[in-house]
């Protein structure tokens, strides 16, 4: 998947992948995947695709919705939070451990 958001170029065949979740299986409207990416510039994007019912459907103009796919750049807090909301520990410490602190 490419994209291009403020002149700058998402390109998943060009960043390295991360990790991925996945919410349920594709037979239900409201599943969804999304892939964690980083570039070789620093930068952080998701890509992710998903159902009818999912934060990823696409109206077709008419009220009609189907599923669909989009990439969402991050910054690196957003990038945090995403892998602390999807419970992914090691890979937030493996690249941001630095950001961390110890209670």
């Amino acid at each position: 998947m490419k994209t291009i958001i403020n002149n700058i170029i998402y390109d998943t065949d060009a960043a390295d992948k991360i990790t991925s979740v996945r919410h349920k299986t594709n037979n239900h409207s409201n599943w969804f995947q999304e892939e964690l990416y980083t570039t070789e510039n620093g930068r952080w994007f998701i890509a992710g695709e998903g159902g009818l019912h999912s934060h990823y459907a696409i109206d077709e103009g008419d009220g009609n919705m189907i599923g669909g796919a989009k990439i969402t750049p991050l910054t690196i807090p957003e990038a945090m939070q995403w892998l602390e909301k999807h419970r992914q520990y090691d890979i937030l410490e493996e690249f941001f451990g630095a950001y961390l602190q110890a209670a």
